[in-house]
């Protein structure tokens, strides 16, 4: 048999100094509890404003299709004031809508007229289906998550960091989510309206 040298003093120890080296080994593999929690309640918000965003995209895409008939009837953002009581280039950027392409010149005041009142009823719509599927979310479970991480967050950083001072630096309780906080990040737009 061939001398290999001296075996490591560790495995002829007892077997609750190995397990302790493999709880130590697997920890390093693995964030620690707080971190775990930080990170699934900011995937969870962030799962819930891709799901706001997608769903108020895909409302919009008459109000888009309005605002195209708007530009293709006035001569550009200032040319309102005849339909209009205010101007309706704040719209573009707020529905996300691409740059419009204005006509070279006015169309008669009739078609404005028409296409305006098509385009106020449009976001009038699109702003009652917006405020009830934001007001129809379920934002127990998100609640849930962030009533857990204000709670134990700092608890098992201490735990882990071994210091109350340490853990509860920088940290930031979350607010609870509600329909009125979801609208103000992902908010209605203003409605034009017609002049009478």
């Amino acid at each position: 048999m061939s001398d290999t040298g001296p075996e490591p003093e560790d495995a002829t120890g007892p077997l609750g100094s190995v397990e302790a080296e493999i709880q130590q080994m697997l920890g390093l593999f693995d964030a620690p509890s707080f971190s775990r929690r930080g990170q699934d309640l900011e995937d969870a918000i962030t799962r819930l404003h891709g799901r706001c965003a997608r769903a108020r995209s895909g409302m919009l895409e008459m109000v888009v299709l309005r605002l195209r008939q708007w530009a293709s009837v006035a001569t550009g953002p200032d040319d309102w004031d005849d339909v209009l009581e205010g101007p309706v280039a704040p719209l573009w950027p707020i529905a996300g809508a691409p740059d419009p392409s204005w006509a070279d010149s006015p169309a008669p005041g009739r078609r404005r007229r028409a296409v305006a009142r098509d385009l106020a009823a449009s976001v009038e719509r699109f702003n009652r289906r917006w405020s009830r599927f934001v007001r129809g979310l379920d934002l127990g479970p998100v609640n849930r998550r962030i009533e857990a991480y204000n709670r134990y967050y700092i608890l098992e950083k201490e735990c882990a960091l071994g210091s109350h001072r340490l853990a509860t630096r920088f940290f930031q309780p979350y607010d609870p989510l509600s329909a009125d906080l979801l609208l103000d990040r992902h908010p209605p737009l203003p409605a034009p309206r017609l002049l009478r």
